[in-house]
């Protein structure tokens, strides 16, 4: 009755209601909405001590909606170009040179890309958020089912994922390890891992003669059908505890650096059936004491 009436009082900031507050915050406070925001989502969290009302699966779905940020910007990007774009074609084009066509070319080029990698970003952002069933995570969680294509309930599955996480699970960053499942961006099916890569590499790019180095955290996870799983961390440092606790949960699946992924990947139907026998071999040799 205690837990009933906890989640009772902060029945005003579930889904979609905590969505309205913020957004009316940000509308009247502006930038100074944000340390409130931040208090309610805190306060929120703490009042739900076994996890958000919704359930984590559904949380991750609503929380796709900040994609739409991301929307939001290659839209600004593009209707720039366009700009340049209509800036160039009405000038006079009687001294052009090589460099005009090129500048007013890859506006139009860029614009038209950004134009529809922000209706990209925007579909699944609002598709994750408002149809669970058909959200990145759901597919990722049916498709490890016996029969992938199934007619799975979303809420049983997501309901499934979200008993192991809230009884079994370990947090390590945006990453949940429970007894069956881990939680991501996707999510994996533990008994039917075979390999696992981390990635923590720093990626330097040159712009405008100066030099930008941005840091890439990411777990890759190839299930026996060789489908992946990926997810994206902010922690450096909680890659290899998240590692190390996969290993204990997973311990005959492959533990490889991210540089191999691309080689297992790219396996043949045959060359994975193998992977996948030697997986077998090692986990009878192991539950036999060998």
């Amino acid at each position: 009755m205690k837990n009933n009436e906890t989640k009772g009082d902060i029945k005003w900031l579930r889904w979609p209601w905590n969505l309205v507050i913020y957004v009316v915050l940000v509308l009247v406070l502006r930038i100074f909405a944000v340390p409130i925001i931040l208090a309610l989502m805190a306060w929120k969290k703490k009042r739900e001590p076994d996890g958000p009302a919704e359930g984590y699966c559904l949380q991750r779905c609503h929380n796709r909606l900040a994609l739409l940020g991301w929307a939001v910007l290659l839209w600004f990007i593009s209707a720039a170009c366009i700009v340049v774009f209509i800036t160039q074609i009405q000038e006079e084009r009687d001294y052009w040179e090589a460099t005009d066509y090129a500048m007013t070319g890859c506006a139009a080029v860029f614009g038209v890309a950004c134009f529809l990698g922000g209706l990209y970003e925007g579909y699944i952002s609002l598709r994750d958020a408002l149809c669970p069933d058909k959200s990145r995570l759901a597919k990722s969680i049916r498709s490890q089912m016996p029969y992938p294509d199934g007619n799975y309930d979303v809420k049983e599955l997501f309901a499934m994922v979200d008993k192991d996480i809230r009884e079994n699970g370990l947090w390590f960053d945006r990453v949940a390890v429970g007894q069956e499942w881990v939680l991501g961006d996707d999510a994996s099916y533990i008994p039917r891992i075979r390999a696992v890569f981390g990635r923590d590499e720093v990626v330097y790019r040159h712009v405008n003669g100066g030099t930008q180095a941005r840091r890439i955290i990411e777990l890759y996870i190839l299930d026996d059908h060789k489908h992946l799983q990926m997810t994206v961390l902010r922690k450096p440092r909680e890659l290899s505890v998240l590692l190390d606790c996969l290993k204990l949960r997973a311990p005959d699946a492959l533990f490889l650096p991210y540089d191999e992924y691309h080689n297992y990947n790219s396996k043949s139907d045959d060359e994975w059936e193998h992977i996948c026998r030697e997986y077998r071999i090692r986990k009878s040799q192991r539950e036999q004491g060998y």
